[in-house]
């Protein structure tokens, strides 16, 4: 009868997370990243590419010689229409390799893989080079603190992510 009770907890808790996490924009990237480091993330609520620090946060990364999966989840309360993401303050980080990028809410998804990827961002020129075949992310400078960074490609990020946020 234990066994029971604590087998009906676990699913109820359960249950409980996964409807939370239903209502979360997740992404889901598949990159090498070699050293330890950081992507900061930052959004808009609308069509603006106005990225301002407040509307931003971190997420951490273990440095790995092999493909990863990195998941970056947004609470609850926001919606993000525009996202922009900065690639690490480690300048030992010699490249990225950025292999895809997938997005879901709820029941419904999308994903870009390889070249796919800068349909719906561009290259923040100015800091970063890409070679779009190997999906190959770098600083321009070497020495520079800020790593590679990827801008929303005119409207399509926000067309595709008001498709996950619609009713149907």
């Amino acid at each position: 009868m234990r066994y029971l009770y604590v087998l009906i907890i676990s699913f109820v808790i359960l249950s409980c997370e996964n409807k939370q996490n239903r209502n979360r924009l997740s992404i889901n990237m598949d990159a090498v990243v070699k050293e330890n480091d950081s992507i900061q993330i930052y959004y808009t609520t609308n069509d603006s590419i106005n990225f301002k620090e407040k509307q931003s946060f971190w997420v951490k990364i273990k440095g790995n010689k092999k493909n990863q999966k990195i998941r970056i989840i947004f609470p609850d309360t926001i919606r993000p229409k525009q996202i922009r993401l900065d690639f690490g303050r480690n300048v030992l980080q010699k490249d990225i390799v950025l292999n895809e990028i997938k997005f879901s809410y709820q029941e419904k998804s999308f994903e870009a893989k390889g070249e796919e990827i800068y349909w719906i961002f561009r290259v923040d020129d100015s800091n970063t080079s890409v070679d779009k075949l190997t999906g190959n992310l770098k600083r321009r400078n070497p020495k520079q603190i800020n790593g590679p960074s990827l801008y929303p490609a005119g409207n399509k990020l926000f067309k595709k992510l008001n498709e996950l946020y619609s009713e149907n």
